[in-house]
């Protein structure tokens, strides 16, 4: 049986439509999901389950986390700031915070059942935020750096710049080298790491693009290794190795 992998969604409110809507009628609320999580969670071995924001509902999020194998938190809007204690700074983009609700509650459930989580951009920066850490809230504002982190002049599987991988960390044993080049599309960074989380790659201006959990199966990385994994296939590997360590792990539980 391939691992169920559940994946967060895009909540797109009503009013953020506008004027201009294409999809339901007005008054209606949207679940979204760009298709490149779910094309690598079924290459890498994988079944993708798409999460709609559900709130307030302790039994549905019960349900989830007790029939999943694993969960991927994918990009999306900033987070709420209050989330990690600051208010609202300039830069700050687009926040729901129906979404961060239902995130960090779902999450902290999987922490606390065990159950494999990884987390990509915002999902990387949510895992952070949970665990006490806090965020810049827009790098050009916060961060000296000459390295542009919000590549959209270029392709979604272009390289923008290179990372540094710790030796026999999670990203490491996917990857197999010290040195890789990532795309980037984040204008927010982590400034605080949360408590527990063991940084394990950095940009060359130490914006921190990866961390994981020591004795569980929690990882992260700010950049999209779902867009470049179409034309850089090398880029498939960390979702290989993530669905590989869930059939372990549910080996070991079954033998």
């Amino acid at each position: 049986m391939r691992p169920l992998i559940g994946i967060s969604t895009y909540y797109v409110k009503d009013r953020e439509w506008g004027e201009g809507r294409k999809r339901g009628f007005p008054g209606q609320d949207m679940l979204m999901s760009t298709m490149d999580y779910s094309r690598c969670v079924v290459l890498a071995g994988g079944i993708p389950v798409a999460l709609p924001v559900i709130e307030d509902n302790s039994l549905y999020m019960d349900e989830i986390i007790s029939r999943l194998d694993g969960l991927l938190f994918t990009g999306g809007p900033d987070i709420y700031p209050i989330r990690y204690n600051q208010h609202f700074k300039k830069g700050l983009g687009l926040v729901v915070p129906e979404r961060d609700e239902f995130e960090l509650e779902i999450l902290e459930r999987a922490i606390n059942s065990g159950l494999p989580v990884f987390g990509i951009c915002r999902g990387f920066q949510l895992i952070n935020t949970l665990f006490g850490g806090s965020l810049h809230q827009d790098i050009k504002e916060e961060v000296k750096t000459n390295i542009e982190h919000v590549g959209l002049m270029a392709p979604k599987f272009s390289g923008c710049h290179t990372i540094r991988i710790v030796e026999n960390s999670f990203i490491f044993k996917a990857f197999e080298k010290e040195e890789l080049m990532v795309n980037s599309f984040h204008h927010q960074a982590i400034s605080k790491i949360g408590e527990g989380l063991i940084e394990t790659a950095w940009a060359d201006d130490g914006i921190i693009e990866g961390f994981e959990r020591k004795d569980s199966l929690v990882v992260g990385v700010q950049w999209h290794p779902e867009m470049m994994a179409e034309i850089q296939k090398e880029q498939l590997k960390i979702f290989q190795l993530f669905i590989n360590k869930i059939k372990e792990k549910r080996r070991n539980c079954n033998g």
